[in-house]
């Protein structure tokens, strides 16, 4: 057991009280990041409050809505692409990962995040701080298969399809639209 001494010369405090405290730390902090999803996101009160657990739970894409569950679930299906052009008058398409193309490794390793920062995150007006560097992950993405050509304009291309209330159209999980409707939200030029 090392002992730590305190400033004052007085006792010491015993390497097993510190573990004690740490993990008592950790223990309230975990407690706080499930109770945070249970609270209103938009309250003042609780926002202020819980300013490192929100970071916390944003940084590691962990944070939970309940946009999901009812009473008020999501009402479309969102995807976003790029298209880049190129000098030579090519175009390249990105698609961002959608979990009904990603096998059951790929959904667990990245799909749900890509889907979270597109759904919530990337098509929306009020995020349009993420946009530039949205577009510069597509180039750094799509730099090996188009490493020759000099890219001049990303474009940003959201697709949606709103989801009909259950009590007029039933469609199974599996269903997906043939035809979404599309706007292009965002251009990076690039030179």
């Amino acid at each position: 057991m090392c002992p730590f001494f305190l400033e004052n010369g007085e006792g010491y405090i015993s390497m097993s009280k510190i573990k004690k405290v740490v993990i008592s730390l950790f223990i309230i902090f975990n407690l706080m990041t499930m109770i945070r999803v249970h609270l209103p996101l938009q309250n003042r009160f609780f926002s202020k409050i819980y300013i490192p657990i929100d970071f916390y739970l944003s940084f590691f894409s962990i944070y939970q809505d309940w946009m999901m569950f009812a009473p008020d679930p999501m009402r479309s299906s969102v995807h976003v692409r790029a298209e880049v052009e190129f000098d030579d008058g090519s175009k390249s398409h990105y698609t961002f990962p959608q979990n009904k193309d990603l096998n059951i490794f790929q959904k667990y390793a990245y799909g749900e995040k890509f889907r979270k920062i597109v759904s919530d995150g990337i098509r929306k007006d009020s995020n349009s701080f993420l946009w530039r560097d949205t577009a510069k992950f597509v180039l750094r993405n799509l730099k090996n298969e188009n490493y020759y050509k000099i890219p001049l304009k990303v474009h940003l291309v959201r697709f949606w399809d709103e989801v009909p209330n259950l009590e007029k159209e039933f469609r199974l999980h599996t269903y997906t639209s043939k035809k979404f409707n599309q706007y292009r939200f965002y251009t990076y030029e690039v030179l």
